[in-house]
């Protein structure tokens, strides 16, 4: 990354309180010494600007988000949003998607990106995203590169509409809002990390651990779970694909729950959902990687409707997995 993004800032207390989520790496500084305080795409913490910071106190704040590319991709979204011509839209997706892979080919952080995305189309009430938070900020964090990502993939497959984009959205980021229960543990949390890792594993990796009926009952019973919460806050612009929640870890060869039904093969929804939520899982550090731009922008036009889950999760694995390969080797 260049120098002059790397530079460090100093910014009063009273600026971070009006900071939803932080976009840059905060450190509380006492003399010469820095404590380190958030990674970015996580909740700036009220609680503890009150508690530990007193008026005179500074933050340094490194931003890790290009502000100029930000306000940009928000335009074009705005400008998509009004749009109503099927050759206009697909114009403008087009620009998106060229935009976004020009930006992203460099060293861009992905996190500008998803701020943009955050900004334009998050209306999840703050309450629920607190909830999040709360739980797991490791799953806070995945549900707010989820979401950007799944923006991204679902114009590269021709799902133009704002609304819709919308929904994709909101739907990627509750995804795994069912675990947000009082029994949510260590050993739901790794069940989930399992399940994303290898779909069909965190079941087995459950009964393994002897973990309790409670922990397995809130990870079997998520989707359901999500589906409640997706249905109660009524974000969605196309209230039918709510139903994307409840067979998130269905597979195609009838494993997977909550029913464990043979479904033989996944809507587009389904695909497009579970396929940006793979994605956060096998990007080191959350660093959107040219090679994941490239593989996305293969499936342009192919609308993923005829991908089961399984089959999107193997070839996007294999296309990582041989990335790696070459850079470890050279070639």
């Amino acid at each position: 990354m260049n120098d002059e993004k790397t530079k460090m800032q100093k910014t009063a207390v009273k600026d971070f309180a009006k900071k939803i989520i932080c976009d840059g790496h905060v450190y509380l500084s006492i003399g010469s010494r820095k404590f380190y305080v958030m990674k970015p795409g996580i909740f700036v913490d009220q609680a503890f600007l009150k508690k530990h910071a007193v008026n005179n106190q500074i933050f340094d704040f490194e931003s890790v988000i290009s502000d100029e590319i930000k306000q940009k991709f928000k335009q074009l979204f705005k400008e998509l949003k009004y749009l109503q011509f099927e050759k206009d839209l697909r114009e403008k997706c087009s620009e998106i998607i060229q935009e976004f892979k020009q930006v992203f080919s460099s060293e861009e952080h992905f996190l500008t990106f998803a701020m943009a995305c955050y900004e334009e189309f998050c209306q999840i009430p703050f309450d629920l995203q607190s909830k999040i938070h709360e739980t797991d900020m490791h799953l806070f964090r995945k549900s707010l590169y989820a979401s950007a990502f799944s923006v991204v993939v679902a114009i590269s497959n021709d799902f133009y509409h704002y609304p819709i984009l919308k929904d994709f959205y909101h739907l990627t980021f509750l995804l795994d809002a069912g675990v947000c229960e009082t029994d949510y543990s260590y050993f739901v949390a790794e069940a989930c990390n399992q399940e994303n890792k290898k779909p069909g594993s965190g079941k087995g990796y459950l009964e393994n651990e002897k973990a309790s009926e409670l922990e397995k009952n809130v990870f079997l019973g998520h989707p359901e779970k999500s589906f409640q919460i997706m249905k109660s806050t009524k974000l969605l612009a196309y209230p039918e694909m709510a139903e994307t929640l409840k067979y998130q870890h269905e597979l195609s060869d009838g494993s997977g729950f909550p029913k464990g039904i043979n479904k033989g093969q996944v809507s587009s929804w389904e695909a497009v959902v579970v396929f940006s939520d793979s994605l956060v899982e096998i990007s080191a550090e959350y660093y959107f990687e040219k090679s994941v731009i490239e593989f996305i922008l293969n499936f342009q036009n192919t609308k993923l409707n005829e991908l089961p889950v399984q089959r999107v999760y193997k070839k996007v694995i294999s296309a990582i997995t041989l990335n790696h390969k070459m850079k470890e080797t050279g070639t």
